[in-house]
């Protein structure tokens, strides 16, 4: 078995490379490295000349960070004569000592502070491991497509995010009003699509042209939130422009109480069933006077369009909806 004075040697033989350097700028470095999911591995030498011990040796450790900070290799100190080469042969891989959580992956080799030298890092090589997160990279947008428009009458969502969400972020986005309505497009005529409470943190996906609407994530919901609404933290500037992909608002008619559904826009029509009332039912037409609205409606399981008196309920839609006249 070896002793582990032994097997550090083993290791930092491994581990480091070289290149020539006058010895006055300390350790020589002609080495690559590769860093990966599961460890990292290298080619070349260092050429060791600060005698940073007073022994005539050079004392240095290797440390490799993730994208947060944490040490997924343990800090091995050792020391060789000045002088000699330390060499690492590319079919060897040294495993990392923790799973790494976060990209980039940044391997460091120090050539320690002692003997009136200062600490000095000899070698940097950085790599990343697919399917990590990015700590301080914004989300890559694939699709500028946001999440599906909230049925008539159904119950919006109301997503929110964890703090450790937006904490590994350069910048995001926080809710400075209550109810704010996240849309299908970058205007107040798309369909909503959520609902956010005051206080919510919001990641930044994208934006329009005029900075006037922030495509955001909340949870699994994607929309469009108006700018007025929100206040920027952290830095932003890497928040790309992205299309609006939404669909626009379609017109309903709010039926205040139960009411009967009429075949035609006149007093006396025939009705086809009894719509309830404190609903939104879609709007399809009109009469040229706007007295009658027609509605899309279900009756005895089916869909129907059928009248009601514009004094029974309030129209809904879009600022500048124009809706045909379907009867005189």
């Amino acid at each position: 078995m070896l002793r582990r004075s032994t097997f550090i040697l083993f290791v930092m033989a491994l581990v480091l490379g070289a290149a020539v350097l006058p010895a006055s700028a300390g350790s020589s470095v002609n080495a690559t490295f590769s860093l990966g999911c599961d460890g990292f591995s290298g080619s070349g030498q260092i050429l060791l000349d600060r005698d940073n011990t007073g022994s005539s040796r050079e004392a240095f450790q290797v440390v490799v960070t993730d994208g947060i900070g944490n040490i997924i290799y343990k800090p091995v100190v050792d020391s060789f004569f000045v002088g000699g080469t330390v060499s690492w042969t590319a079919t060897n891989v040294v495993k990392w000592t923790s799973a790494p959580e976060d990209n980039p992956l940044t391997l460091r080799v120090v050539s320690l502070a002692g003997n009136n030298v200062g600490e000095q890092t000899i070698a940097v090589a950085t790599g990343s491991c697919e399917g990590l997160p990015s700590f301080g990279a914004l989300p890559t947008v694939i699709s500028s497509a946001a999440s599906d428009s909230v049925d008539i009458n159904a119950v919006p969502p109301r997503p929110t995010n964890a703090d450790d969400v937006t904490s590994k972020l350069p910048g995001f986005l926080v809710v400075n009003t209550d109810n704010l309505s996240l849309r299908s497009g970058d205007g107040p005529d798309y369909t909503l699509v959520g609902i956010v409470d005051g206080g919510t943190k919001l990641i930044p996906l994208g934006r329009n042209l005029k900075f006037t609407w922030w495509f955001v994530q909340a949870g699994d919901i994607k929309g469009w939130a108006k700018a007025e609404f929100l206040v920027a933290r952290g830095d932003l500037t890497n928040v790309t422009v992205v299309p609006a992909e939404g669909e626009i608002t379609p017109a309903t008619f709010f039926v205040y109480g139960k009411t009967p559904l009429l075949s035609a826009p006149a007093v006396g029509a025939v009705p086809l069933c009894t719509i309830p009332g404190n609903i939104e039912y879609l709007t399809t037409g009109r009469t040229k006077a706007t007295d009658w609205y027609e509605i899309q409606a279900t009756c005895d399981n089916a869909v129907v369009k059928g009248w009601i008196a514009a004094s029974l309920g309030a129209f809904r839609g879009p600022a500048g909806t124009i809706l045909p006249v379907t009867a005189p």
